[in-house]
């Protein structure tokens, strides 16, 4: 939990200075169906289980555009336009999107979809909750992810480097925690804090605690 604290307070004032611009769009969300409760006890360690995200016939992803960037010095791409979705603060990632067809194009990254760092595992991300980008007919639309750490192990706030989209986690603990945390605000430091100790708990191969679960019931 130290880690964790240290972690968000090297963040708390870009979130501030975020909020204060308004510079954050509203986010559409297409969220998953509603499942029965899940009571099955976490397995150790931690397995992603899911299969690899692609994007949908005639949209790619621009080369070497998918990339983290330094939370506590975040240009965010002052000169171009860019469309901010996600939550979290831990991992932040710029990329931009190719419509290659004549209609625009609604893609949907699903909750639990895992973004690898090419070069350092431990700087994983994942996207809580599922979010909708749109692209116009035959254009580029750049895009920036606020996203939660995937491993406790993460050395630091902001990791950069080159990223790729990775697995949508079939892991049943990881969905049970994201059913919860689903219709949540997740808009403070306080509750994004929450949040990420509970995805830690699940891939550290532990059921979050009564106490944490508490958190998470208290959360808007």
């Amino acid at each position: 939990m130290k880690k964790l604290t240290l972690l968000f307070l090297s963040i708390i004032p870009l979130i501030l200075l975020a909020a204060a611009a308004g510079k954050r769009s509203t986010r559409a969300r297409q969220l998953p169906a509603p499942q029965a409760p899940v009571t099955s006890p976490a397995s150790a360690p931690f397995q992603i289980e899911g299969n690899i995200f692609r994007l949908p016939a005639g949209v790619s992803l621009a080369a070497g555009s998918m990339k983290g960037h330094n939370a506590r010095a975040c240009s965010c791409d002052a000169d171009h336009e860019v469309q901010r979705y996600g939550d979290g603060c831990l991992v932040r990632l710029r990329f931009r999107l190719r419509n290659h067809t004549a209609a625009a194009v609604k893609v949907t990254l699903p909750a639990g979809l895992v973004f690898h760092n090419r070069y350092d595992r431990s700087c994983d991300a994942l996207l809580a909750r599922a979010v909708e980008l749109s692209i116009p007919a035959g254009t580029t639309a750049g895009f920036h992810l606020d996203l939660f750490g995937l491993y406790q192990s993460i050395p630091k706030a902001g990791p950069e480097g080159p990223y790729r989209f990775g697995p949508v986690s079939g892991n049943y603990d990881l969905q049970a925690l994201l059913m919860t945390l689903e219709n949540k605000s997740l808009a403070d430091v306080h509750s994004l804090a929450v949040a990420q100790e509970a995805i830690w708990e699940v891939t550290n191969g532990h059921i979050p605690s009564a106490g944490l679960a508490g958190k998470m019931a208290q959360l808007p």
